[in-house]
């Protein structure tokens, strides 16, 4: 029987330091960050691959900096530069989307840009507690929700939570648990953040064909840049409405 291969990677999502780490033993290695600590999220990879992939599983809002950014660098998923120009010639409608909070939590809004032949329209709105993440959904909510008849679509958006959870099944395996997750490097159960707000986005895509494509943010794109200037604007607006759900879920009374 050949040697058992030794792992190469050791993610720490939970720790005394997360990160990413080559060693297991000695000073500084992942051991010395998890071992004894209460409730250590972790796990080692024969290969970075496997890492990133099992850190895909992570709502990103919820991963330490280090690892987010590797993930970010790493891991993010493709973009899609096929002109809206084309599809908006084949008959599909484009929407391009953006969400955000001043502060996570914080006050928080959303921007969509409809396009549909020679027709465009904007779409913003904004909550006076929110987070990025339901924002970034509300967008694509609100989007859909807009189009009257069941037509083709392609939605834009710089969010790989919302991209890659619709893509990647994430959204729809919650729904079919319940909405709760696995832990990540746990046998325990969790609630999926955003329930509520996923419950509402899966419905819209089964009422019409709609394709998710990521779109990197802040390059120039201009109707990237437009949401992402109508959700801050939305964000800044005084007397905004209270996000009941999470606001809810956060014990927020007032």
């Amino acid at each position: 029987m050949s040697p058992k291969k030794a792992r190469q990677i050791y993610l720490v999502v939970k720790g005394r330091q997360p990160g990413l780490y080559r060693e297991w033993f000695g000073t500084g290695g992942a051991q010395e960050q998890v071992q004894e600590f209460p409730k250590a999220v972790y796990k080692g990879f024969y290969t970075l691959e496997e890492g990133l992939n099992w850190l895909r599983g992570f709502d990103p809002a919820s991963l330490p900096v280090p690892l987010r950014q590797a993930l970010e660098q790493a891991g993010a998923p493709q973009v899609e530069q096929e002109n809206p120009a084309e599809l908006l010639r084949q008959g599909k409608v484009v929407l391009f989307t953006d969400g955000g909070a001043l502060t996570n939590p914080g006050p928080g809004g959303y921007g969509v840009v409809l396009r549909y032949k020679a027709q465009r329209r904007e779409i913003s709105g904004g909550f006076r507690l929110t987070t990025n993440n339901r924002m970034e959904l509300m967008a694509c909510i609100e989007g859909l929700s807009a189009l009257k008849e069941p037509l083709d679509t392609v939605l834009f958006s710089d969010s790989s939570y919302v991209v890659e959870g619709i893509r990647k099944g994430w959204a729809k395996r919650w729904q079919a648990h319940g909405w709760m997750r696995t832990r990540r490097g746990s046998p325990e159960t969790e609630k999926a953040k955003n329930s509520d707000l996923w419950e509402r986005l899966l419905a819209l895509c089964v009422e019409r064909p709609v394709e998710f494509r990521w779109v990197r943010g802040h390059t120039g794109n201009p109707d990237n840049e437009r949401c992402d200037w109508l959700a801050r604007r939305a964000a800044q607006r005084k007397n905004l409405p209270p996000d009941e759900s999470f606001e809810m879920s956060a014990g927020v009374f007032w």
